[in-house]
């Protein structure tokens, strides 16, 4: 197999994948064989009748499709190896060439975790700070709402300063699991996506590009507060990530957090970052 790398705006990038025919063929003959040994024909025992009398039975389309599902992970695999990717969705498959006798082609696009400048944030949160600890004493604290609102102006403060080149892929992504999280929670509700559109008064594209612009603020606040975290060298022990899950009464949660205790993790630093920025 040869690899071809294509570098695309915002960390995204292109491999072309040239897999030589003798390889397809190799994957193609032990798809038939399998198959091939399932099959009944009258006047055979099973799995004994003839290549071509078995091969008038079976469907080329499935077998080549079975080919595709072998070969393309491997194979997409080996190349971010071979050229030190990382990406961080999974990649957007098309099959540029695929016919028998001949190479087949494979161009697969993905994005990798896009380059964070953060800018002066220290200086211009620490100017939000410097206002917030003005008190004045004829006025509740209202601390709580305070908080609030200074990580509101913080957050805010962080996507004005810092810089962040998303990928078209990668909001795309994302863009494609909050309607795919949407229809399934529509669907949960007994209702159609349709119906659900209409009682909203929205058209499918207007709550895609509502979902975009959530996407880019979301992902440009989590990249920014992940590249921060690092800057300030945020860490989470084992200890922290126990103590919440034994917190947790509900059995059915606290196996679930358990389950997923990379995310919690994620979770935490994330609160763990924001305290930090905070307290500057």
């Amino acid at each position: 197999m040869t690899t071809a790398l294509t570098r695309l705006a915002g960390s995204a990038f292109e491999i072309t994948l040239t897999v030589p025919w003798a390889d397809v063929k190799k994957i193609y003959d032990q798809v038939f064989d399998e198959l091939a040994a399932e099959i009944e024909v009258e006047g055979f025992r099973k799995g004994k009748a003839p290549k071509d009398v078995i091969s008038a039975k079976v469907d080329k389309s499935k077998i080549y499709g079975e080919v595709v599902n072998r070969i393309l992970p491997e194979s997409y695999q080996n190349a971010l190896k071979e050229h030190g990717l990382k990406p961080i969705i999974s990649p957007k498959v098309q099959i540029a060439s695929g016919e028998e006798d001949k190479d087949w082609q494979f161009i697969a696009k993905a994005s990798e975790k896009p380059i964070i400048d953060l800018g002066s944030y220290q200086d211009a949160i620490k100017t939000i700070n410097a206002k917030g600890k003005i008190w004045t004493p004829n006025e509740p604290k209202k601390e709580e709402q305070d908080k609030q609102k200074k990580i509101s102006e913080i957050i805010d403060k962080l996507l004005q300063v810092c810089k962040v080149e998303l990928s078209e892929l990668l909001v795309e992504s994302e863009v494609n699991r909050l309607m795919a999280q949407l229809i399934d929670d529509v669907r949960q509700a007994g209702l159609t996506f349709e119906q659900y559109l209409g009682t909203k008064g929205e058209t499918s594209e207007k709550l895609r590009q509502k979902y975009r612009l959530q996407a880019e603020t979301a992902l440009k606040l989590e990249f920014i507060l992940d590249a921060i975290a690092d800057d300030l060298k945020i860490e989470i022990t084992q200890k922290e990530i126990d103590n919440v899950i034994d917190k947790e009464v509900d059995p059915e949660k606290k196996k679930s957090l358990k389950d997923q205790s990379y995310l919690l993790a994620s979770m935490l630093r994330r609160e763990g970052t924001i305290d930090k920025l905070t307290a500057l």
